[in-house]
C-alpha cells in the first residue's frame, strides 16, 4: 500500500509541476511576444528618424491611430520627443534620440535572448517531466 501511495504522490506532484511548468513557458512566451512588438516599434521609430533627416520627402504618413492616417508635411526632427519612462517625455536633439533608441533597441534583444534561454530550459525540464509522468502511468496501469 506505501508503495501504491507513494507512486501516486509522484504521479501527482509531477502533475502539478507539469501545470506549473505549462504555465511558466506560456508567461515568458507572452513577455517575448510583448519585447518583439516593442523591439519592432522601436525599429521603426529609429528608421523613420534616420530617413527623415537625411532626406526631405515632400509629405509624410502620419498615424493617428485606430488604424487611420494623414497626410501631413514632414516634422522637423532636429529635436524629438521622447518618453524616457512613467510617461515623461522629454525634448532630446536627433542624435541623442538615436543613442537613446539604438539602446533600448539592444536591451530589448538582450531581455528576448534571455528569455529564450529561459524558455528553452523550462521546455527541456518540461519534457523530461512529461516523459517521466508518462512512464510512471504505464508502469501503474501494468501493476
Amino acid at each position: 500500500m506505501s508503495e501504491e501511495q507513494t507512486a501516486e504522490d509522484r504521479v501527482n506532484s509531477l502533475a502539478v509541476e507539469v501545470r506549473i511548468l505549462e504555465s511558466t513557458f506560456n508567461e515568458l512566451t507572452s513577455r517575448q511576444n510583448l519585447l518583439e512588438r516593442a523591439l519592432l516599434e522601436n525599429r521603426a521609430a529609429l528608421e523613420a528618424l534616420k530617413e527623415l533627416g537625411e532626406r526631405k520627402p515632400d509629405e509624410v504618413l502620419l498615424q493617428i491611430g485606430g488604424g487611420a492616417l494623414v497626410k501631413s508635411t514632414p516634422p522637423s526632427v532636429d529635436k524629438v520627443l521622447v518618453n524616457v519612462g512613467s510617461n515623461v517625455i522629454i525634448e532630446k536633439p536627433k542624435d541623442d534620440a538615436v543613442t537613446l533608441l539604438e539602446g533600448r533597441a539592444k536591451q530589448a534583444e538582450q531581455s528576448i535572448m534571455s528569455l529564450i534561454g529561459q524558455r528553452n530550459e523550462i521546455a527541456q525540464r518540461l519534457d523530461t517531466d512529461k516523459q517521466v509522468l508518462q512512464n510512471l502511468l504505464a508502469q501503474g496501469q501494468k501493476g
